[in-house]
């Protein structure tokens, strides 16, 4: 492109000198004399030409830096968000029916039917899941909002292997949290735990209402 200019305008500028003297001139001729003055008149156009050319690419590049930065972060999301719906449509799949969501987990509460602390632990995982293993002050408060008040229900904590060593049927790790009632635990001979608000240890024959929980559980 630039020898088309610089060519274009020693013509004109050869031209220019034909028009002007009464002699006659060679245009190619004289294309070759102004050599040095054409190129020194055209470097400010030269210059002003390049400066687009080099802005432009530049711009370009940067635009398509940025358009590929965008469209990768816009990727990465959609692949986090997928995940995360593949992750809550596989955990919804493995609820058992009749369990709700309370807080994090999903529970059955059995409200009409009570059984001894063995018979409840069969019934629940008849249905898929265990005796209720609560882990936490939150899980506590949310589980007791769902809960009538003065009414018991057998949790899956338990010190069967050995007095005072509580651990959880499901995982059958030591309990990392138990939320005792004033005076609990009250009975060396008591070696099972239920729920009415706080934590009481029961005799495990004892007719008691229960709540299961669905997943597993591990402390």
């Amino acid at each position: 492109m630039w020898k088309i200019v610089i060519f274009l305008f020693c013509t004109l500028f050869a031209s220019q000198l034909c028009g002007s003297t009464s002699t006659d001139c060679n245009v190619e001729d004289l294309v070759s004399q102004c050599g040095g003055f054409c190129f020194r008149a055209l470097w400010p156009i030269l210059d002003h030409i390049s400066y687009h050319q080099e802005s432009g690419s530049n711009a370009s590049d940067i635009n398509h830096i940025a358009t590929r930065v965008q469209l990768d972060k816009i990727e990465k999301q959609l692949v986090a968000q997928q995940q995360v719906l593949s992750s809550l449509e596989s955990s919804q799949k493995n609820i058992p029916k009749n369990f709700e969501q309370i807080g994090s987990s999903f529970y059955y509460i059995e409200r009409y039917s009570q059984q001894n602390w063995f018979a409840a632990r069969d019934i629940c995982r008849r249905m898929g899941g265990n005796l209720a293993s609560i882990r936490s002050d939150a899980e506590l408060t949310a589980l007791n909002a769902k809960l009538p008040s003065s009414t018991e229900f057998w949790l899956d904590i338990n010190d069967l292997g050995k007095t005072g060593a509580y651990v959880s049927l499901s995982s059958g790790k030591q309990t990392t949290f138990l939320k005792w009632s004033t005076g609990e635990p009250s009975n060396t001979s008591h070696h099972c735990v239920l729920l009415n608000n706080l934590m009481y240890d029961a005799n495990c024959d004892q007719l008691t209402l229960f709540i299961c929980q669905a997943g597993d559980i591990n402390e």
